[in-house]
């Protein structure tokens, strides 16, 4: 513990030197800057809504700006650990939307360190779950991005068809990744940058990208075209001196200037055109590690602010799934309520599965029902069976470590049920009617041109698995991993911590 205690106060030493010069938590050392393309070009009488949306600052299907809900999407990157899973339950508890439903988040999540046990917990309790590769290396190649995906899928039983969306790692999203996420199937990519005059509510790629053409090539006109992939832009906060700040806001200033530059940008969406309000957060850099410094006042102003938020009329916390949903069937706030997609019924189920609840009500969720899976240099928890060897992005899905059909096998999810009623012990769907009833008719998970997936009730010779490195880890690696640095400090930072 005291090498990994030194490691992570050299790691920090390192972020501190440089945050000095970083504006917008994204990997971009001076700040984010306005580069909506020129090139870019819709007709909204060609692109017809919902299959189809031009890139546009007003609310789809011609609503008028005070009658739509103000939606505010609480985004969180990199693993889910138990410490960092407490922070983003906090987050999401400062707010309640106007039908009773808890505050929707999600979570884009990175494979190294995450615990699996806590990524079923997370979706089943109504959040997202969505890629942010395997081991969060910039310009991921296919298998980081697929990897990912299986693993979720395998490990922290997320259906294949609830997987939709996509960040890149530092926001360093190029031509090459967003057609590669097309090609697997992604819904969405939530990488791009707007700031004020290009604030666009979330649209497709059929005609290419409308915001932050920072890329060479990316917005060279005709080389994206991505028909049904949508593009939620991320919304930076425009701070006292007209510096975009994007992610992590709240390490840019104090308490005080924080909580003023997030009103200020509220103000401007409240009573302007509603578009989508980003909270975009490392849980990292406000949880409290042994040796640093006390990161309670990050999400105490987080709390506040989210707080204050939700104490305006027609104010609803969503997941960008939930947002998309909106977008391809725009509702005034007034009818938002009535939305399936918005309602919060948890499953009734007589007796206790590992599904990511306490079905039960015993106060536990899934009660001595996860399998501990530990390698040398990684362990997790998960519902399904652990892996014979730790898994990797090259195998992500290894042979499980029990036979099919033994007495310790755990069944994985077929295509014909949602993880929150699917009994991985029993091999048995609980659901019984057209209410619950689920069909996953997604693109099949492809690597290397051959297809991973779940069949019902028996495995597809991979068994389960998913990786992850031992949360203890956490501080370090996270803290190197997701601050606004340079490419070149990154890397050098990685050095030190040895990943």
């Amino acid at each position: 513990m005291r090498s990994l205690s030194l490691t992570i106060a050299a790691a920090t030493t390192i972020l501190l030197a440089t945050l000095s010069t970083v504006h917008a938590q994204d990997g971009t050392p001076t700040g984010i800057t306005n580069t909506a393309p020129s090139t870019y070009s819709c007709d909204p009488k060609v692109c017809l809504p919902p299959a189809c949306m031009c890139a546009s600052l007003k609310p789809p299907g011609g609503l008028d700006p005070k009658t739509v809900p103000q939606f505010v999407t609480i985004t969180c990157d990199d693993s889910i650990q138990a410490d960092l899973f407490v922070t983003a339950q906090k987050l999401l508890a400062a707010a309640k939307n106007p039908n009773g439903c808890p505050a929707r988040g999600t979570f884009f999540v990175s494979i190294q360190y995450t615990n699996f046990a806590l990524v079923d917990q997370w979706y089943a309790a109504g959040n997202e779950v969505a890629d942010h590769t395997w081991t969060h290396v910039g310009t991921p190649p296919a298998a980081e991005i697929s990897a990912c995906k299986e693993a979720l899928n395998a490990y922290g039983g997320i259906p294949r068809g609830k997987i939709q969306g996509f960040r890149a790692p530092f926001l360093n999203y190029t031509l090459g990744t967003l057609q590669e996420i097309a090609q697997q199937g992604f819904i969405y990519d939530s990488s791009a940058t707007a700031v004020i005059d290009d604030a666009n509510w979330p649209y497709t790629l059929d005609n290419g990208l409308a915001n932050d053409c920072w890329s060479p090539g990316l917005c060279t006109a005709g080389a994206l075209k991505l028909p049904g992939v949508w593009e939620i832009p991320m919304h930076s906060v425009v701070d006292d001196t007209q510096i975009p700040q994007l992610m992590d806001v709240y390490l840019a200033g104090t308490s005080a200037n924080v909580t003023s530059w997030y009103n200020t940008n509220w103000q401007r969406h409240y009573n302007g055109n509603r578009a989508p309000f980003g909270i975009y957060v490392h849980p990292t850099h406000m949880t409290n590690y042994v040796g640093l410094p006390d990161a309670s006042g990050y999400l105490n102003t987080m709390t506040s602010i989210i707080a204050t938020l939700a104490s305006n009329p027609d104010v609803w916390f969503v997941t960008n799934q939930q947002l998309l949903a909106w977008m391809k069937n725009p509702v005034p706030a007034s009818q938002l309520a009535s939305q399936s997609y918005m309602q919060c019924n948890q499953p009734v189920i007589a007796k206790e599965i590992c599904n990511g609840l306490d079905d039960t009500k015993q106060g536990v969720i899934d009660k001595n029902l996860t399998n501990q899976c530990t390698f040398n240099t990684s362990d997790f928890q998960t519902c399904f069976n652990c892996p014979a060897t730790e898994p990797t992005a090259a195998n992500p899905v290894p042979a499980s470590n029990v036979a099919v059909g033994s007495p310790n096998y755990r069944y994985p999810l077929p295509d014909t049920c949602d993880s929150i009623w699917w009994d991985p012990i029993g091999d048995n769907c609980l659901c019984n009617s057209s209410t619950c009833a689920y069909k996953d008719v997604s693109q099949p998970i492809t690597k290397n041109g051959t297809t991973n997936g779940t069949t019902n009730g028996t495995t597809n010779g991979n068994g389960n698995s998913t990786s992850n490195s031992n949360g203890k880890a956490s501080g370090a690696s996270q803290i190197v991993n997701t601050v606004g640095m340079t490419i070149a400090a990154v890397l050098g930072a990685l050095a030190i911590v040895s990943l």
